[in-house]
């Protein structure tokens, strides 16, 4: 991925490209009617529009994410997100039962009142740094004190369908949960039964029949990502008629989009696909009205980055960065005795104007990778043959794995 940096005294960008052949991934999260019924289409992933299976059913969007840290997470910038991977966690093979998170007093009913566990650092547990049994979550008092410290993990994202058409990122941060900032995001979440079908469809004025019509996108027919109409706006939706929308491969959006407010917006962001690559550019103010779930920002600062990218797949299925020191303005220091110069550390550029001129700013090549299942147990574990130099915070993964930048980029995957 080629990533750019560039800020001035009010604002911080970035500038994010990375091939991507196959179209579609502005599609996400579908109701098909066929069979007379309607159903969700959103798995399997990932997903590609031509493959010759005419029965996939998988619409999951492309995104660029990231984890950003002030030095507050203990870990994170020796270990990035795979700090944030724990046992439990939906997708992995030891993935907490619906009803055991239910029933559980910080993550149920009673608490979240949440179906399943996601992200969270080990400091939201009890115990050592570096421990981080689900089941061991700090009181919410203790929780909110940490909150109010800054020790959490800014995470913001680009979606190319639920975020990119109304021009914002979303926005998020990983305390005892990957929670959503204060305010709305650009999505929402439609009701939906197979037999009555969704509560809104098009305006048959925007979209003829007041659907897509999923054979022409599963044969290749993909509306465009710059022109054509693919998400559901709320200002273009009206009540489902049946009469009008109910239609063999009639296909509407589960999420419609609306008008983010509050922390949730803090990051405006723009992305555009052509020739089979994703360019997209992400932005926010340095100083935020949300210091509690944004981390702030100010020149002459190192802070820890560390990326990622999703293709057609949601959870686990997606390419990862190692962490980088990220200086604004000054060149950083990153932990370690390997590694430790080059594509470990990243520096800002400062800009003037409105917005930079990517064409002067350096840009950087960030190899990614596949996490698989390796989590932050395994790393910790007693097993692992370097545990005692993770549980001491003396090597960083790029050590760990004896993964030269340099090296690492020049492999024939990347």
């Amino acid at each position: 991925m080629q990533t750019q940096i560039a800020y001035n005294d009010e604002r911080i960008f970035f500038r994010f490209r990375w091939e991507q052949p196959d179209p579609g991934g502005w599609l996400h999260d579908m109701l098909v009617y066929r069979d007379g019924s309607w159903e969700r289409f959103a798995e399997p992933s990932p997903w590609v529009p031509h493959r010759s299976d005419e029965d996939h059913t998988g619409f999951y969007e492309d995104r660029v994410s990231f984890l950003l840290d002030d030095g507050s997470v203990e870990g994170f910038e020796q270990f990035g997100g795979w700090l944030t991977a724990h046992y439990g966690m939906r997708s992995l093979p030891s993935e907490v039962p619906t009803e055991t998170v239910q029933n559980d007093e910080h993550f149920g009913f009673d608490g979240l009142d949440k179906t399943d566990i996601r992200k969270y650092i080990p400091q939201a547990c009890t115990g050592d740094w570096w421990e981080n049994d689900w089941e061991t979550i700090r009181p919410q008092a203790e929780l909110e004190q940490l909150k109010s410290d800054g020790v959490f993990l800014d995470l913001p994202m680009w979606r190319a369908h639920r975020s990119n058409p109304k021009g914002y990122g979303t926005d998020h941060h990983i305390l005892d949960y990957r929670h959503s900032d204060q305010g709305r995001n650009t999505y929402t979440t439609q009701s939906w039964t197979p037999d009555d079908g969704p509560e809104l469809m098009w305006d048959p004025a925007v979209v003829d029949g007041g659907a897509l019509d999923y054979h022409e996108i599963r044969d290749g027919t993909i509306p465009d990502q710059q022109d054509g109409t693919y998400a559901l706006e709320l200002d273009d939706a009206v009540e489902f008629d049946p009469s009008v929308a109910e239609w063999e491969g009639a296909m509407i959006p589960r999420r419609p989009l609306q008008e983010p407010h509050g922390s949730a917006a803090d990051w405006q962001a723009t992305g555009t696909w052509a020739d089979g690559e994703w360019t997209v550019e992400m932005w926010r103010d340095l100083e935020t009205d949300y210091p509690t779930d944004t981390t702030q920002l100010e020149s002459g600062e190192v802070y820890t980055w560390s990326p990622a990218i999703h293709h057609g797949a949601g959870k686990r299925w997606h390419w990862a960065g190692y962490p980088y020191k990220l200086g604004l303005g000054v060149e950083p220091d990153y932990p370690g005795s390997q590694y430790t110069e080059g594509t470990t550390e990243l520096v800002a550029s400062e800009y003037s104007g409105e917005t930079p001129s990517w064409s002067s700013i350096k840009s950087y090549t960030i190899p990614l990778i596949f996490p698989g299942i390796l989590i932050w147990d395994d790393l910790v574990d007693a097993d692992h043959p370097r545990a005692a130099d993770v549980r001491d915070g003396t090597v960083t993964m790029w050590e760990l794995y004896e993964n030269d930048p340099e090296t690492f980029l020049a492999a024939e995957e990347f």
